[in-house]
């Protein structure tokens, strides 16, 4: 982080500037976004079981149609 009146560079965990002695402003800690859950789980994980049922009832339903052996 640089020093807002003389511009040295200071580590992120120093709170005074070691040219200066002038305040560091504190750095702004990001926030850690938590993912969207669906009874305990994330809802991606619901669309990937989902469309996974999906495609093993699409696959028995109409494999055999498709196959011509369905009737």
């Amino acid at each position: 982080m640089d020093c807002p009146k003389c511009g040295q560079w200071n580590p992120d965990d120093k709170r005074v500037c070691w040219r200066c002695d002038a305040e560091l402003p504190r750095p702004v800690e990001k926030k850690v976004k938590k993912p969207t859950l669906f009874l305990g789980m994330p809802v991606w994980s619901w669309v990937l079981i989902v469309l996974m049922v999906v495609i093993l009832f699409a696959g028995q339903c109409l494999g055999p149609v498709l196959l011509n052996r369905g009737g």
